[in-house]
């Protein structure tokens, strides 16, 4: 999935506990009242928020639930450039197979 995303995307994990000046970047791009985590934001080239992962119900953190997985979708369409409905597709899918892993795992 991170390849398919790296078509638009720079991935960057911002760990407040151990990256210096991440209070001070978390704090600029994340003005919503949801604070679980993970969080995600897709920011233009001026560094302004174009999306985040605050949906309808809530951050999606890892999105798990349909309705999750579905606002993820939405994240990428209303923001892409490169990626295709077919690579929307593939990463959902990927998605929903990580998804049932952990459902897999929490059984055993």
């Amino acid at each position: 999935m991170a390849g398919l995303l790296a078509k638009d995307y720079v991935l960057q994990a911002i760990d407040t506990g151990k990256q210096r000046n991440a209070e001070a970047v978390v704090a600029r791009v994340r003005t919503g009242k949801g604070r679980g985590i993970p969080w995600m934001v897709v920011l233009d080239p001026e560094g302004k928020a174009l999306v985040t992962s605050d949906g309808p119900k809530g951050n999606i953190g890892c999105p798990y639930e349909p309705h999750e997985i579905a606002y993820f979708r939405t994240m990428l369409e209303q923001t892409r450039k490169r990626l295709g409905d077919a690579d929307l597709d593939a990463i959902v899918k990927a998605n929903e197979a990580f998804v049932e892993r952990l459902k897999q795992a929490q059984k055993k």
